[in-house]
């Protein structure tokens, strides 16, 4: 038995092998699987850039190897995987999904040959009016194409989203879902904040792309409203109006984050759709408490403040009550927050669940045919 997993490798591994894409397609129409990333097995993880998708990967081929061989593929390559039926594949399809395009996901999907359980895992939410290159109508209809040869489908997405789904024009797709936290490993993101500005200078932060998804006309609009207080952010894109650029893409290592964490107390997001975005994660382990809509992914808790994109004047007036909060309010729910990064949104939790579903359905068909065999 054998693991098949596709998912992001990072571009250079695969531009490093584009002079022998030809010898690998010759070679893949004889059935022999050669991989854009060199070989399938035993690939070196570790030099994976820490970015979410990539986080997935290397976390997801460790756990699968873990338990048998396991073979590598990056979602975009040119091949198809050659499937026994006693193997197991999960796959991310083609993203970003466009017209006539397909990926090795859509290609094993077509193929006849079934393996014991054909599975997908991607990042998901259900808002179908948001115009995104990310997730968008067009891409959640390219899955639901897809639904009928699944078995399983991982979805990772926060509660908000999971909620939402039985209202949504996927709902039939909930019988074979089961819902992923996104996680990281706290150790990468050490805690920098630490004590808080003095209320009326207290900074709000943004991390992430200028994006629809991320709600910025609702970002931009309450902070131009709270104008006399700091704001900046870090991230892609053209400029936000009412708040400075702090800093493009960059890595987010410790030192400079302690340096953001002088001048800035929290991290918002304002999305309107998002499945669980892994910047929340990551700011509650480094300290900032977190505000938030539902439609982050993140909503109900305790240990994180929600925001309303349909209600500005309530959502300007939360942020104002967290200008003035107690310090010794704010350190406690950053505490609890780093507390249940570490303990629930963790590797070990993302990897166990997958493999555990993977083992019962294993197991529950065994009984099955145990019982009809008798």
């Amino acid at each position: 038995m054998k693991h098949h997993f596709v998912y992001s490798v990072p571009g250079h591994r695969i531009k490093a092998a584009r002079v022998g894409r030809k010898l690998a397609e010759t070679m893949q129409r004889f059935g022999m699987p050669v991989s854009a990333i060199g070989r399938r097995e035993n690939v070196n993880v570790g030099v994976f850039p820490p970015n979410s998708p990539y986080s997935i990967t290397k976390q997801l081929y460790q756990a699968f190897s873990g338990k048998g061989p396991t073979l590598l593929y990056d979602l975009s390559e040119n091949v198809r995987c050659s499937i026994q039926p006693d193997d197991i594949f999960i796959g991310h399809p083609m993203f970003p999904w466009s017209e006539g395009c397909t990926g090795v996901t859509e290609r094993t999907i077509a193929e006849s040959q079934r393996p014991r359980i054909r599975a997908l895992i991607v990042p998901l939410h259900c808002n179908t009016k948001v115009k995104t290159s990310h997730i968008n109508l067009d891409f959640l209809q390219a899955v639901d194409n897809l639904m009928p040869e699944i078995d399983i489908l991982f979805g990772i997405m926060g509660q908000y989203w999971w909620d939402q789904w039985d209202q949504s024009p996927f709902a039939n797709w909930k019988s074979k879902m089961v819902r992923l936290d996104m996680a990281l490993d706290v150790v990468d993101f050490p805690r920098v904040k630490k004590r808080f500005n003095h209320p009326g200078k207290r900074g709000y932060l943004y991390i992430g792309k200028n994006d629809p998804m991320k709600g910025i006309d609702i970002l931009s609009t309450l902070m131009q409203r709270l104008d006399a207080y700091p704001c900046g952010w870090i991230g892609a894109g053209p400029d936000i109006p009412g708040i400075p650029r702090i800093s493009r893409e960059r890595a987010l290592t410790p030192q400079f984050m302690a340096e953001v964490a002088e001048r800035f107390d929290f991290f918002v997001s304002a999305s309107v759709a998002d499945p669980n975005p892994t910047t929340i994660l990551e700011s509650m382990a480094w300290g900032f408490p977190v505000i938030c809509t539902p439609q982050s992914g993140y909503y109900q808790t305790p240990y994180i403040t929600n925001i309303y994109p349909n209600d500005l004047q309530k959502s300007q007036d939360i942020l104002l009550q967290l200008q003035h909060a107690d310090e010794g309010t704010l350190l406690r729910t950053a505490n609890e927050a780093r507390y249940v990064v570490e303990h629930e949104y963790n590797w070990e939790h993302f990897t166990s669940t997958i493999l555990e579903t993977i083992e019962h359905i294993l197991a529950e068909r065994e009984y099955q045919f145990s019982n009809r065999r008798d």
